[in-house]
């Protein structure tokens, strides 16, 4: 299987690259630990690459996470209008507002757990017929990111939720957007304390990183820890940091 890369050298270079079309998981377990803007630099950085990104927005209401994107230096407007971006709004199909431009698309319908995967294939499918059309995957990496997971569990209930991930799962199986186009490396972002719906994705991830902070006397400290990834026997930690000039990573276990 062919290795590539995350975009965050430090990381990349701990794990020896990660393996093309696995899924991988990203547990920001506090928001201090701003985990989730590994996310938006690895979007700037993949996106400035010419990849093919799905992004699942779940959690916040898109002109919002438009916003922090652009706030993070990312063209949001220009990335959508070359189908190298496409957003599978969630957050707008289950309470609105809508964002009508090209490169957003919405589900319609009855969005219950048990429907919800394969509205999901429906959109994905439909896109990646445009990228095929447009003859955009040769050469390119195709990713796919759900931003966050956790938010099920609000919008069904634990156990629906539960639910929804193992008929997910069966839906990617053997629909035709996962079968017959090219399948992405995905990128799950999970947010909170762990819970059974963490233990259950935990155990379907090839690769779980979590952040986490702790306050000292000399202010946030943010840790980055590979808890799962293959051929990896123990965990791997690093401290970072956001600055002005990105991400800085040092591992120190």
């Amino acid at each position: 299987m062919e290795m590539i890369e995350l975009g965050l050298r430090e990381l990349d270079r701990a794990l020896g690259g990660i393996k093309e079309g696995s899924h991988i998981l990203l547990h920001e377990e506090d928001p201090r630990s701003l985990g989730r803007e590994l996310v938006f630099e690895f979007l700037k950085c993949k996106l400035k690459k010419d990849s093919l990104i799905g992004l699942f927005n779940i959690s916040q209401p898109l002109p919002l996470m438009l916003q922090i994107m652009r706030k993070r230096g990312i063209d949001v407007d220009r990335y959508l209008d070359s189908l190298n971006l496409a957003i599978i709004d969630t957050f707008g199909s289950f309470y609105g507002p809508r964002v009508e431009r090209k490169g957003v698309w919405y589900l319609s319908g009855s969005l219950s757990y048990e429907l919800l995967s394969r509205k999901y294939a429906e959109a994905v499918r439909a896109h990646k017929e445009l990228w095929k059309r447009e003859g955009m995957f040769e050469g390119r990496e195709l990713w796919g990111v759900a931003m966050d997971v956790s938010e099920y569990s609000h919008i069904f209930g634990e156990e629906d939720a539960l639910s929804y991930f193992e008929v997910s799962a069966e839906i990617r199986r053997r629909h035709s957007a996962y079968r017959d186009y090219p399948t992405g490396t995905n990128i799950w972002v999970f947010s909170g304390k762990a819970d059974r719906v963490f233990s259950s994705l935990y155990r379907r991830m090839d690769y779980v990183i979590r952040t986490r902070s702790e306050l000292t006397e000399n202010g946030v400290k943010r840790y980055l820890c590979v808890l799962k990834a293959p051929g990896v026997d123990e965990v791997i930690t690093f401290e970072y940091s956001l600055e002005n000039e990105g991400l800085a990573l040092r591992r120190i276990y």
